[in-house]
């Protein structure tokens, strides 16, 4: 389809030839995934942020868990953000679905939200 048309091809997934690339290489190469990849380590770094305020809250430092709480916030909101980014750029698609997942099950308000809930169930 795209040969019949005979316009200037705003669309094409095709990367221009650069003086870095030899010119064996596949001219339709896969985008990088390393905003997707970046986007699950903010995840992880949101959980290990959140067990760490857990665990200082439950041992009465309650301003540091309060602080660490927003600090897993912002994280978890920076996760969700880059695996929609990954996901829409195709840069790590699976990787940005596994991190808003991971992201949004991670947040401290989702967590207090979903924890309250299954709380009145019984």
């Amino acid at each position: 389809m795209a040969s019949e048309f005979g316009g200037i091809e705003v669309f094409d997934r095709r990367r221009r030839a650069s003086p870095r690339r030899s010119p064996s290489r596949d001219a339709r190469q896969r985008p990088g995934t390393a905003l997707g990849v970046i986007a699950v380590l903010a995840s992880v770094v949101t959980i290990v942020i959140v067990c760490a305020g857990i665990s200082s809250a439950m041992s009465g430092k309650y301003a540091v868990g309060t602080s660490l709480a927003y600090f897993a916030t912002g994280t978890s909101i920076v996760a969700v953000l880059g695996g929609i980014c990954a996901m829409v750029l195709d840069r790590g698609r699976g990787w940005g679905a596994v991190a808003i997942v991971v992201g949004l099950a991670a947040n401290p308000l989702v967590l207090t939200r979903v924890l309250s809930w299954v709380g009145g169930l019984g």
